[in-house]
């Protein structure tokens, strides 16, 4: 199984506009300091969900994280038509979006 770009693209939508709560500037700046912090680029937020979730807690601190990570957490489910399930984490959710929306891989010669 490979990750699907289209799949990867609605999840960095659906984490920009959860975001955006923060005004375009408190977005930006929060970008930012995650790529100087921890070396993660927008595009690279969920291939390491588990790194991204504890550098918001880091910058925002748990309140601030708990309450973007909600956010975040509806924005995908209400984004990829999930049930609401309160109990997943930031870095569970992308993992469980990205392992349901997978497309699978041709193999050569089997007839898929």
């Amino acid at each position: 199984m490979s990750a699907d770009p289209d799949v990867e693209q609605r999840i960095l939508q659906c984490i920009d506009e959860a975001l955006g709560t923060l005004g375009k500037s408190g977005r930006k700046a929060l970008l930012l300091h995650l790529e100087k912090s921890a070396g993660i680029k927008r595009k690279e937020i969920s291939t390491n969900p588990e790194l991204f979730a504890s550098e918001l807690n880091l910058i925002l601190g748990r309140q601030g994280a708990v309450l973007v990570s909600k956010l975040i957490v509806k924005k995908l489910q209400t984004g990829f038509g999930l049930r609401q399930k309160s109990n997943l984490s930031l870095a569970e959710t992308i993992k469980m979006i990205k392992a349901t929306q997978e497309k699978p891989r041709h193999v050569a010669g089997s007839g898929l």
